[in-house]
């Protein structure tokens, strides 16, 4: 419990503040516990917002995982779909969340995190793109880099439009569709 409420308040101070104001000491405080019970979980700043990216990945990599496991062969189109589907999906559980990640991951080098996490939505992806009923990939692994690239950048940009009261967030789901639907058909191996 400890953990989630500091991870809840890094995210309200987050959207309460910019990034530049954002201390272990104002965390700690808004989750109700000292800093030094904060810095027996997380040594600094950066290790907190770390973790606070890697508890994200982690919920997309298992929302990925879930789908590739039970998801029967499909068109693809269908497939491109749930890709999209799933990506909003885990973006919209809460909004706030994400928005505050996306200022977050802008700060910090996430390069520098576990590449495990990135690898195991890479190969459900390409689990997914293995399953379609009408197409192949010839590297499915640059096809998944390509269509998660566009999906975060189009989230990214959507969810950085809230400030100035645009509807971006309401058509992300449909935008996201269309340009999974697009970019996979484009990709896919005619040959098949």
């Amino acid at each position: 419990m400890t953990v989630d409420a500091i991870y809840t308040a890094t995210i309200q101070v987050l959207l309460a503040d910019d990034m530049n104001k954002l201390t272990t000491t104002r965390v700690a405080e808004r989750a109700g516990v000292s800093v030094g019970t904060l810095y027996q979980y997380f040594p600094n700043k950066e290790a907190l917002l770390y973790a606070i990216l890697l508890k994200h990945f982690e919920e997309m990599a298992r929302a990925y995982e879930e789908i590739a496991a039970h998801h029967p062969p499909a068109p693809l189109s269908e497939l491109a779909a749930c890709i999209a589907d799933t990506y909003v999906s885990v973006k919209m559980v809460n909004p706030d969340a994400t928005e505050a990640m996306y200022r977050v991951a802008g700060a910090i080098n996430q390069v520098r995190m576990s590449s495990n996490v990135f690898a195991r939505i890479g190969m459900a992806i390409c689990n997914l793109l293995a399953q379609a009923s009408d197409a192949t990939f010839k590297d499915p692994k640059q096809v998944t880099f390509t269509v998660l690239s566009s999906l975060a950048g189009l989230s990214r940009a959507s969810f950085g439009q809230l400030a100035v009261g645009s509807d971006a967030l309401a058509r992300l789901q449909d935008e996201s569709r269309l340009v999974a639907q697009a970019y996979l058909h484009a990709a896919a191996d005619k040959d098949a």
